[in-house]
């Protein structure tokens, strides 16, 4: 069966891809088909098929029963996923790949699969939580560091701000006071001056009497010399 599935629908080229070897050209893949069914009994289970043309996608289950061991029994949750080429005769696959999940192999096995689905997943399930969890903490942390940092930066800008401010006021109130002041002391030294020259005229009018009487006496001094 094998063999006529590959010589009408697979190219000579056909590349077979599982998740346990890697084989090229149509004749090593019907080697490889051969020994499958050869070690296994049953043929696997279609449960769905999607097509567009050029890419079909089969979701299957594969029924592991080995013919030296028919009591063992695995059913792996499967896909496989083929790629048609364009050719004289019609569309022939030129890719045939098989995907096999981890979680179908681990679930598939009797005594791992119950220890994966209740031991497994639930320790894991509360680690991821635990370390949501502290993520979480840490987020929020960090938000409220960030936050609590610029608080800080803006409460510093508006303290030198003010500062600043203050500084000019400041500055100006002592400029302003300085300027009183030589103001005043300029008011000051203006009327020591005037009253000086006031205090001088003065003076001078009372001895100008005195001058003129030491200017008569001279006066009549001389005359008398001269008579």
């Amino acid at each position: 069966m094998h063999k006529e599935i590959l010589d009408d629908f697979f190219t000579d080229d056909a590349k077979y891809i599982h998740p346990a070897l890697t084989v090229e050209g149509k004749y090593n893949i019907r080697k490889v088909f051969r020994v499958w069914t050869s070690l296994n009994k049953d043929e696997p289970e279609v449960t769905n098929i999607v097509f567009d043309g050029h890419t079909a996608i089969i979701s299957l289950v594969q029924n592991l029963r080995p013919r030296l061991f028919p009591l063992l029994h695995l059913s792996v949750p499967a896909t496989t996923t083929l790629h048609f080429r364009d050719s004289p005769e019609g569309p022939m696959i030129y890719s045939h790949q098989d995907s096999w999940t981890l979680e179908g192999i681990v679930q598939s096995m009797p005594l791992l699969g119950w220890w994966y689905d209740n031991v497994a997943r639930n320790i894991l399930g509360s680690v991821l939580t635990s370390a949501g969890g502290f993520l979480h903490t840490a987020n929020q942390t960090t938000g409220y560091l960030q936050f609590r940092a610029e608080e800080v930066q803006k409460l510093s800008a508006e303290i030198i701000e003010r500062s600043n401010t203050e500084i000019q006021q400041r500055s100006r109130e002592m400029t302003t006071r300085a300027q009183t002041m030589v103001d005043q002391a300029k008011d000051t030294v203006e009327k020591k001056v005037a009253t000086a020259r006031d205090e001088v005229m003065r003076m001078r009018q009372m001895m100008r009497p005195q001058l003129l009487t030491a200017k008569a006496i001279t006066g009549a001094t001389l005359e008398n010399t001269g008579t």
